[in-house]
């Protein structure tokens, strides 16, 4: 199987480690990808929200399957002109990847498909923001409409700074508080059928304790040792079954990841938003413990054909991934800052890491983004893997960078 993946981020680093190591991959090919993905796959420069450059490009490479990574490509209807043109796509047709670019199209699906969710208001002037916040109060959530790489959700009990996140952004969706613990359920979808992925937990906030601004997400971790027993068949009942139903009613059949953001609330567990691809970082994890080969499960998703696919296999034991970012993170980040002591973070036993915003310049490695490196580290148990990604974090030198260290802290397993 010759396979094209879309995508430069940490995300895409452990996907395509994944498929390198599976058999059934005979080429690799990755667009623009990173440093570190240049490493497993042939890299090519295009503009991949481009249809026309990532057909172009499929065509090139003789393509089998094209994964893609990140939302943009999606909502710019890359898997629509794919398709059109005769290629197995993982990912989404643009009208079914709109439960992530747009908020107020995910709570209306929601709300139709009978999903546990909050309450919600879309809002488009100081009026109605202020109704809604009204009626929620504080803490309160605020929502960006469209994408916004992760960082367009404030949640905060400072109602002026909902307000001007609000003015920031133009039409919102404001909703209930949702407390609880937040999990993470990936489920592959072919357009009628959902398997899902073992759940996992990110980190959002940018500092210790959950402090500081919102973020794409600091850490993850898998498996969840307090969850409660079937956590994610009972998300394939209640959410991701229903979810594709009513987008398979509504002429939109959805194959790719569907990503569920929950929160198991005393009421029971609640949708707090979609995305349609991979999540960012919990891929890190969720992939390190996946034993089941992975291309044939993304090739059956795109081709609409996981009734075939026998129970996935994972590994025992435990992962966790670190973000290190850069200084400035999530707001300007710095970059063009040299990145050193990767090789000797790789020689800790259990660990090694993901390229997520660097890039190569005059042979140096530098950075390129916020979230530039995830440190992974894999053991018997969650103790042990944190142990063996913060041993490798603090072998990584980058000015100015950070990361934060209670990753995974506390919880046992």
């Amino acid at each position: 199987m010759r396979v094209l993946l879309l995508g430069s981020g940490g995300r895409e680093h452990a996907l395509a480690r994944a498929l390198a190591s599976d058999s059934a991959v005979t080429a690799l090919h990755a667009a623009p990808g990173n440093p570190g993905i240049g490493q497993l796959a042939e890299r090519h420069d295009i503009a991949i929200a481009n249809p026309r450059e990532v057909t172009d490009l499929a065509r090139r490479t003789a393509a089998d399957l094209v994964v893609i990574g990140p939302e943009a490509p999606l909502i710019a209807g890359v898997a629509d002109a794919l398709r059109a043109d005769g290629v197995a796509c993982f990912g989404p047709d643009v009208a079914a990847a709109m439960i992530e670019g747009s908020k107020s199209f995910a709570k209306q699906i929601m709300l139709a498909a009978g999903v546990p969710t909050a309450s919600a208001h879309s809002c488009q002037d100081d009026a109605g923001v202020e109704a809604a916040l009204d009626e929620f109060g504080p803490p309160y959530v605020v929502k960006a409409d469209g994408l916004a790489a992760g960082k367009g959700v404030v949640v905060t009990p400072d109602r002026a700074a909902a307000i001007g996140h609000a003015r920031a952004c133009g039409q919102v969706v404001i909703e209930e508080y949702l407390a609880g613990p937040e999990v993470s359920v990936f489920a592959l979808a072919d357009g009628t059928r959902a398997i899902p992925l073992l759940p996992a937990q990110d980190f959002k906030r940018a500092h210790d304790g959950d402090a500081g601004p919102n973020t794409g997400g600091m850490g993850a971790y898998a498996p969840l040792p307090w969850a409660p027993p079937g956590l994610a068949e009972d998300v394939i009942t209640a959410v991701i079954e229903p979810t594709l139903a009513e987008l398979r009613r509504r002429g939109s059949p959805y194959r790719g990841l569907l990503y569920a953001g929950l929160a198991l609330t005393p009421a029971g567990l609640r949708v707090i938003e979609f995305n349609a691809r991979f999540g960012d970082p919990e891929t890190q994890v969720v992939l390190d413990r996946l034993a089941t080969p992975l291309a044939g499960l993304l090739a059956a998703s795109a081709h609409g054909d996981l009734a075939g696919t026998g129970p996935l296999t994972w590994r025992d034991g435990a992962a966790v991934t670190v973000v290190i970012a850069a200084e400035g993170y999530p707001g300007r980040p710095a970059t063009g800052v040299p990145i050193d002591g990767i090789e000797a973070a790789e020689r800790t036993p259990g660990a090694y890491v993901l390229h997520a915003g660097t890039t190569r310049r005059d042979g140096e490695l530098r950075s390129s983004g916020g979230r530039v490196l995830d440190v992974v580290g894999a053991g018997p148990d969650l103790t042990a893997a944190r142990a063996a990604a913060y041993a490798a974090a603090g072998q990584i030198t980058m000015p100015g960078g950070w990361y934060r260290t209670d990753i995974a802290a506390g919880v046992g397993g």
